[in-house]
């Protein structure tokens, strides 16, 4: 007689392991996790409060949208950020001329 070859999940012997839920607190929040997950954001907007951007760095895509649209320049979102700014310094030097 054939023996019937089980996968280890499914021997019959074993009980299934029943997986516990954390308890949920009465009014719908994990104060516990509150806590720890308001001092990480507190500590990541103090990070970016004391980092302040470098005015030699290079302009941002929003900054050179921004500017574009104060010239009057056409572009789709496709341009690129160099070639959308060689727009920019062409037609801030015809303005200068």
């Amino acid at each position: 007689m054939e023996e019937n070859i089980l996968a280890p999940k499914y021997l019959k012997k074993k009980k299934p392991v029943k997986v516990r839920k954390p308890s949920r607190p009465i009014d719908g929040i994990n104060h516990r996790l509150l806590a720890q997950q308001a001092t990480q954001v507190l500590e990541e907007v103090a990070a970016e409060v004391s980092a302040v951007p470098d005015d030699n760095a290079a302009p941002t895509r929003i900054e050179l949208i921004d500017k574009a649209k104060e010239l009057g320049l056409t572009f789709t979102k496709r341009t690129s950020d160099e070639k959308l700014l060689a727009m920019i310094t062409e037609a801030l030097s015809k303005q200068e001329a």
